[in-house]
């Protein structure tokens, strides 16, 4: 029973490889044996033979992209190329050799994707270890005060810091959004900064000591005393901003120690949406099987 399978075996490899076989000579050869070809194709398989040529002219156009000095591709077109890619090869052979450049097409993706996902995931470890050390010049309170200004009672914006991060802060740059609290809209935002003027020497003493406290009182956004018409009625100090409408977001994007400045990563959600992409695609590379029957034929 075993010879007689290994005898059919035999006579379906021979019958495939002594099938009519593509030229690619020329053009005209190469319709010609095309011809022939589907001769003996049914409608599927012919549909199948379309696909594996157009694939193999990408290959062809890869090829000569990624070896433009190598002697098999160096001034030939893409479709002298492609000729020589298919000539005498059968219809199964044809078909073999473009799901074989589909796989290594889509393995190389799959590595190529690995690698960015890699990197991104790298990069963002960064930015979470850089920010949490930025953070460590920390907001310990925010209220909202009355104080005059030009003869005028406005409300005013009081902050603390505390400088955790065990070295003296001799600059800074914080950032002020606020937002409604009911529609999430930007209401008024402001970034400053105080200290040392940048590029100026840094002298010890002259900026925030580690463990020491910062306080800020300045004048409340434009945009938020407008957005409300509690003011005149308030009872100062605010810490319960809700009544007002407001989210008030504070937190440093720049502090300076005399041995580095460190920065805050402000593009996470960029990074994440990449990733997920990045994600994705990795599935559906991981779920192409690399064959022809995968690809859709469009005129």
């Amino acid at each position: 029973m075993k010879n007689k399978l290994l005898i059919v075996l035999a006579v379906a490899v021979l019958l495939a490889s002594c099938g009519p076989k593509i030229s690619g000579k020329d053009e005209e050869s190469f319709k010609i044996s095309k011809a022939k070809m589907e001769e003996k194709l049914d409608k599927e398989e012919k549909e199948t033979l379309e696909k594996a040529l157009r694939v193999i002219v990408l290959k062809a156009m890869t090829e000569k992209f990624n070896h433009p000095d190598d002697p098999q591709y160096k001034e030939k077109s893409f479709n002298a190329i492609s000729l020589a890619m298919i000539d005498g090869k059968t219809f199964s052979g044809i078909v073999s050799y473009a799901e074989d450049f589909l796989k290594k097409d889509r393995d190389e993706d799959i590595k190529k994707t690995e690698a960015e996902l890699d990197s991104l995931n790298t990069k963002r470890k960064e930015f979470e270890v850089q920010n949490k050390e930025i953070n460590n010049f920390k907001l310990t309170k925010i209220s909202i005060s009355e104080d005059e200004s030009f003869d005028e009672k406005k409300p005013y914006l009081d902050l603390t810091f505390e400088n955790k991060l065990n070295a003296e802060v001799f600059y800074h740059k914080i950032q002020i959004d606020i937002r409604s609290k009911k529609t999430g809209e930007m209401i008024d935002s402001q970034i400053y900064g105080t200290g040392t003027s940048e590029g100026d020497a840094l002298v010890d003493g002259e900026g925030i000591a580690a463990n020491a406290t910062y306080e800020y009182h300045q004048s409340l956004l434009s945009g938020a005393i407008e957005h409300s018409n509690l003011w005149k009625t308030a009872k100062y100090p605010i810490t319960d901003f809700t009544p007002y409408d407001l989210v008030i977001e504070v937190y440093p994007i720049s502090v300076t120690t005399k041995n580095k400045t460190i920065k805050r990563a402000e593009n996470f959600k960029m990074i994440d949406l990449v990733i997920d992409q990045l994600k994705k695609k990795l599935t559906e590379l991981k779920d192409n099987k690399g064959t022809l029957a995968e690809l859709d034929l469009v005129d």
